[in-house]
């Protein structure tokens, strides 16, 4: 008899040592998170489809393998599994918001529209879902229907900086740029360093020709991280206030950042032509470096009907 039993444990050992014994789906779905924790996200994904093939309505496990898809930047796939997930638990909040997040990514910006309506319908005061929502109507250049959610996203969020920032976005596409301003404003009281918000408030103040303002704030957001856009926008605001030299600078840094930057080219073209016409006579060397820093511009752009008329307007009395 001991004998028997001796043989039975021996067998459920021999078993165990095999991986013959069954797993069931709840563990593929721990075996995949603990994948994915470790970074190893084809094993993740591997387990996770096991786990669903165990138990096909398993939401975790369609939400576990969508969260790997979407860090693999299979927006598609990830798409798919958070779908599944709102059509076993309609109500679940974050398969709906991460449906609309992949479907935003994916530029299918009608669908991202309904999976975020359904997002916030579930939870009205999320600050994230109600932003994204406002972004892609944004997207969709509609941003007066995006505006009601940016400001529950306000509203709803602990003083957050990204939806002041988008906020203040969206009230400067709808032409309100006092509120816009007020935005931009606060969301760098939260958050200095965000030199693409300097940007956006700086672009309001020269909207309402206050250079001098629009000035200083690109003047930090080129501290922070110098960019050609920054630096061609600082040019037009020296330009705006009659400091050439300064101008000239800022548009030389632009190029310097980015030599295939067209807006940069263009400034440095209407500052050489501006200093021309200065002279008496007109200097014909500035003039013709002016129509020179045009042409390569066009070169990389040639959808620029203004400048064209520039140098068609230029090159014969330059030569």
């Amino acid at each position: 008899m001991p004998s028997c039993c001796c043989r039975c444990l021996l067998f459920v050992v021999l078993l165990l040592l095999s991986g013959c014994v069954r797993q069931s789906a709840i563990d593929y779905y721990l075996s995949g998170q603990l994948a994915a924790d470790r970074g190893k996200l084809d094993e993740a994904s591997e387990d996770l489809t096991k786990a669903i093939e165990k138990n096909p309505h398993l939401s975790l496990a369609y939400m576990a393998r969508g969260e790997v898809a979407k860090a693999k930047g299979d927006y598609q796939k990830a798409a798919g599994d958070f779908e599944k997930v709102t059509k076993i638990e309609p109500f679940n909040f974050h398969a709906h918001y991460q449906l609309g997040l992949m479907y935003q990514y994916l530029k299918r910006f009608a669908d991202a529209v309904v999976a975020y309506q359904k997002a916030v319908e579930i939870r009205p005061l999320d600050p994230e879902a109600n932003i994204n929502l406002a972004v892609v109507y944004i997207q969709m250049g509609s941003p007066w229907r995006g505006l009601p959610y940016a400001e529950r996203a306000v509203a709803g969020a602990d003083d957050s900086p990204n939806t002041h920032a988008n906020l203040g976005i969206l009230y400067a596409q709808l032409g309100r740029s006092a509120q816009a301003i007020t935005e931009l404003k606060r969301s760098i009281e939260l958050n200095s360093k965000q030199p693409e918000v300097y940007l956006n408030l700086a672009t309001e103040f020269m909207r309402q020709g206050r250079y001098e303002l629009a000035r200083n704030v690109l003047a930090t957001a080129q501290i922070l991280t110098p960019t050609a856009e920054v630096s061609e926008r600082l040019g037009l605001c020296y330009y705006k206030l009659a400091d050439l030299p300064s101008a000239k600078a800022a548009y030389g840094d632009a190029i310097r950042l980015n030599a295939k930057y067209a807006p940069g080219l263009n400034g440095m073209g209407v500052v050489a032509m501006t200093e021309s016409l200065h002279t008496t006579p007109p200097d014909l060397d500035l003039a013709r470096q002016a129509v020179a820093y045009w042409q390569q511009s066009l070169q990389l752009d040639a959808d620029q009907p203004v400048i064209k008329q520039l140098v068609e307007k230029y090159s014969a009395s330059s030569k």
